[in-house]
């Protein structure tokens, strides 16, 4: 994903729907998808893109705060993608809420094939300078982990012809770089239904930020 249209702030596509279960208050919900001749259509969490692929989440949450989102390559160079620019303005979202990132364009898909791993994090109040620059700091241990293999298909015998996914690919835990262990992140689950992933907090920290990543498996 090296060549990427942003737009600066969030787009509010639609509310959530009324008398969502109370369970659910907590949760973030978060789908991927994939631009087509028929417009935006949302895919599996471990589908596999191709290259000039042009996709879009969508984000919703059931508490409010402040969010960032960071790609890091699978080379270890790291970019903010919200807010734009490394800005910290309009990036605070409200209670069930629903918003497109980007906001108008799409992230196109290029590079060589591999995972790009963005980082999601909502915190309840803004996230302190230092921690910024650490988590946006170029991973130098890059390149020998599972970001540099290559995706391959999931064996889908019972489903003739179906889509190529990967299970790397989706949601996951944060795994903390060293530098950044100041940043202390709830427990979370993860819970897929069809296209939508639901991230749940285990614990009552809810002082601390809600952190995971998001893996894009891309050939």
């Amino acid at each position: 994903m090296n060549e990427r249209i942003f737009a600066a702030a969030l787009a509010l596509v639609a509310s959530c729907a009324p008398g969502e279960e109370a369970a659910h208050s907590t949760s973030l919900d978060i789908v991927v998808e994939r631009k087509e001749a028929s417009g935006w259509q949302s895919v599996d969490p471990h589908y596999v893109f191709a290259s000039q692929d042009r996709i879009r989440f969508v984000f919703r949450s059931g508490v409010p705060g402040y969010l960032y989102v960071l790609n890091r390559a699978p080379s270890g160079a790291s970019e903010w993608i919200f807010p734009a620019g490394n800005t910290y303005a309009d990036n605070q979202v409200a209670t069930g809420q629903t918003y497109a990132i980007p906001a108008d364009g799409a992230f196109v898909i290029s590079g060589p094939p591999g995972f790009e791993t963005t980082v999601w994090i909502l915190s309840p109040k803004p996230l302190p300078t230092a921690t910024a620059k650490a988590l946006s700091a170029e991973d130098k241990s890059a390149g020998s982990g599972e970001d540099h293999l290559i995706p391959r298909c999931r064996d889908t015998f019972l489903i003739p012809r179906g889509p190529c996914t990967d299970d790397r690919a989706g949601a996951t835990p944060f795994r903390f770089p060293a530098q950044t262990d100041s940043l202390v992140a709830r427990e979370l689950s993860f819970a897929k239904d069809g296209d939508n992933t639901r991230i749940t907090p285990r614990d009552d920290s809810a002082g601390n930020p809600i952190v995971y990543e998001f893996r894009i498996a891309h050939r």
